[in-house]
């Protein structure tokens, strides 16, 4: 085995080990492993100050994991008064939705992510791992309660009311980013919610934008679309329903919404690709240079909406990472959506390589 390859094992088990310890385990001198790392490093091999292996494929999915009880009305909600339903937990937040939903599509993806010291934090981690994310970078706050979101559908799946208690997201401190900033600069893709603070938001555009890095933005609801800073230049991509686009394009609200405008808008703030999602009519994709379609769903049989968005941006993440162009990756995050709209869950069990694939070719050729 030669030295490059030998370092980088023990790099790969232990991403913090010293050039000391290397020395030692592969019997060369400090100033000759010295060598070695400053080549790796310069060839991109390793990346940031701990000695974080760059991997194809791997994507850091940055946001919100949550406790989810979805609550399903057995008949025609009545506001006021007691009604009938089938009542599901489940793990989700955007982000970690996002994230297991890449996982099952053989992608290597880590989450960070913000839980508090309580049962709920650590079931969602568990069930996290066991998706095949990697959640060693989550951090558990002492004396916080884990994020919840509560929904409330009527009998076709649709969502009538929904309560998120995401007070934790509060302590989700730029410190975070700047401490895993090494694995940040690791990740071939970041994908963020909006779930983050403000001042977090922007430091992780600031931290992209230098560093180069295609970056991902869900807005999550108009509400929090507010806290991305006006300069949004170093996003690769955003995917905002018609509200969230309204806000961050600064329009008033139609009933005949120019989608093409609000995306130009939304270019003017220095993101280069806006999916604007407008429910049965598909998606309005539009880029910075000019182009723009509107492409078409594809025709489902809705079981119910929870994940569906979240399965989007994952399909078109995952189109990205196979070098596909933006508007292939559009159609990708269609395929995605499709098959988690025909399932209860917000991650469909259903998706892997293969469905999707067959998804594609079948509704897309």
């Amino acid at each position: 085995m030669d030295r490059e390859r030998q370092i980088m094992d023990l790099i790969r088990h232990n991403p913090f080990i010293s050039q000391n310890d290397i020395a030692a385990s592969i019997g060369i001198s400090r100033s000759a492993v010295a060598g070695y790392i400053a080549s790796l490093t310069k060839r991109g091999v390793i990346r940031g100050r701990a000695y974080v292996t760059a991997e194809d494929n791997s994507v850091l999915c940055i946001g919100g994991a949550n406790l989810d009880s979805k609550a399903t009305a057995r008949q025609r909600i009545r506001a006021g008064s007691s009604n009938p339903a089938s009542v599901a937990t489940s793990c989700g937040g955007v982000a970690r939705n996002i994230a297991e939903n890449l996982a099952r599509l053989s992608c290597s993806v880590s989450l960070l992510t913000v839980v508090g010291d309580d049962q709920a934090g650590q079931w969602v981690l568990k069930e996290t791992a066991a998706a095949g994310v990697n959640t060693a970078l989550a951090q558990t706050l002492t004396g916080e309660k884990t994020g919840t979101y509560t929904a409330l559908l009527d009998p076709d799946g649709e969502m009538f009311v929904a309560y998120a208690d995401m007070d934790i997201y509060d302590r989700f401190s730029p410190r975070i980013l700047q401490e895993k900033r090494p694995h940040i600069s690791a990740s071939k893709l970041i994908v963020a919610d909006a779930n983050l603070p403000a001042e977090t938001l922007a430091e992780l555009i600031q931290l992209c934008r230098d560093g180069s890095l295609p970056l991902l933005i869900d807005p999550v609801s108009s509400g929090k679309a507010k806290k991305l800073p006006a300069d949004l230049t170093g996003v690769s991509a955003i995917f905002p329903n018609l509200e969230e686009a309204v806000e961050l394009a600064g329009a008033v609200p139609s009933d005949k919404p120019d989608y093409a405008e609000l995306a130009r808008a939304i270019h003017g703030r220095g993101v280069s690709h806006a999916f604007i999602t407008v429910g049965d009519q598909g998606v309005f994709h539009s880029s910075a240079d000019g182009e723009s379609a509107l492409i078409a769903p594809i025709p489902t049989n809705i079981v119910e909406v929870t994940g569906a968005g979240d399965a989007f941006v994952a399909g078109v993440a995952y189109g990205i990472l196979h070098d596909r162009s933006y508007r292939e990756a559009c159609r990708i995050g269609l395929a995605a959506s499709h098959l988690t709209l025909q399932t209860a869950a917000s991650v469909s069990a259903q998706l892997n390589e293969q469905t999707l694939q067959q998804t594609i070719e079948e509704r897309f050729q």
